[in-house]
């Protein structure tokens, strides 16, 4: 416990580190900013885990990495919960609640079709090995052997929700509410979605890969205008239902994460 518990404070820390103004302030280039946030976090998170964890087990009576078969059904739930999360985006398109731009083509980084095979890549086996080692393999098994799965989990989630602030909040500016609110009411859907992923059949591998498809999507394919990152695209709201439809899509994306990790019930039973 006393393990999982100094991990815990470590990801929460280095979350809260790296949205302090004074932080971003040490950047001489936004671009060391965000690279720091978008490389720095999973990496140091993957080192975190392999100092206080380097040999994964989980607590006795739990098998998080299930047959195969259960694993291809969650990653297929996962899929459809990926695009309802994004389905917001189609919202804001035909509603013309939000306004959609390209960003300034990157001569040094190429397209997004070139920049996507190594990025989609290592966003994957950065979202199992990295996010998703420490989170769930490392902080959640360390604390499910002295608590129970709701209390682990709910530890693993609110580390992952430290460590998505960054992002959210740079340099520590709440550049606008709404977008916030929506954002945060997103990233703590993901991270029960991820959690429960994890614990009930899809282990580190589903877990992660749906993680890792959402991180590659938003730092590399699209965005908020207010957000860190500099994707291809970028979209700027100009109505507040645009931001509600983003939190209400989040819910049902958990929503649909939720119905397939529940056991089924045969017919005979």
């Amino acid at each position: 416990m006393i393990r999982a518990a100094i991990l815990t404070i470590l990801l929460i820390a280095g979350g809260l580190f790296l949205t302090l103004p004074a932080t971003a302030g040490r950047f001489h280039d936004i671009e060391d900013y965000r690279t720091a946030v978008l490389w720095g976090l999973p990496l140091g998170a993957f080192l975190l885990s392999f100092v206080f964890f380097p040999r994964l087990s989980p607590p006795a009576g739990e098998t998080p990495g299930g047959p195969v078969r259960r694993r291809l059904w969650l990653l297929g739930a996962c899929a459809l919960a990926f695009l309802l999360d994004q389905s917001f985006l189609a919202f804001g398109y035909f509603t013309e609640w939000a306004t959609f731009t390209a960003s300034a083509p990157d001569p040094a980084g190429g397209g997004l079709a070139l920049r996507a095979l190594w990025a989609l890549p290592l966003a994957l086996l950065l979202g199992i090995w990295g996010w998703e080692r420490a989170l769930r393999g490392a902080v959640y098994t360390g604390w499910r052997r002295v608590l129970p799965l709701p209390a682990a989990l709910g530890i693993s989630v609110l580390a992952g929700l430290a460590l998505a602030l960054p992002p959210i909040l740079p340099v520590g500016e709440i550049r606008d509410l709404p977008f916030v609110a929506a954002a945060l009411t997103a990233v703590l859907c993901r991270e029960v979605s991820f959690a429960l992923v994890f614990s009930r059949g899809g282990g580190l591998l589903v877990a992660g890969l749906y993680r890792g498809a959402f991180w590659f999507f938003e730092a590399f394919v699209i965005n908020d205008w207010y957000s860190l990152y500099a994707p291809a695209a970028n979209y700027v709201a100009g109505d507040a239902l645009f931001y509600a439809a983003r939190a209400v899509v989040a819910l049902l994306g958990l929503a649909v994460v939720v119905a397939a990790v529940r056991p089924r019930v045969s017919a005979a039973a």
